[in-house]
């Protein structure tokens, strides 16, 4: 299931502009947090914006999913 499912993300990459978009904002966002992650101190300015990044990534990795699963669930083989 594991490998399908990075088949259907790879189709998705190439076909779905949405994910493209999404996954371009996740990685955007993944290397700010890093960034930020790597500072010894953060000023609570700093912390503040920390915390939005990781919100905004877990909603940006949460639509990629719903993405994902609506078109697993276009493309499931009948059992």
């Amino acid at each position: 299931m594991l490998n399908e499912r990075m088949e259907f993300r790879e189709v998705l990459r190439q076909r779905n502009s949405e994910f493209q978009k999404l996954e371009e904002v996740h990685h955007r966002l993944e290397e700010e947090l890093n960034a930020l992650t790597r500072r010894k101190t953060l000023t609570p300015q700093e912390e503040s914006h920390k915390k939005q990044i990781q919100v905004e990534k877990l909603h940006t990795k949460d639509r990629m999913e719903a993405i994902l699963r609506d078109y697993l669930k276009q493309h499931e083989t009948p059992s």
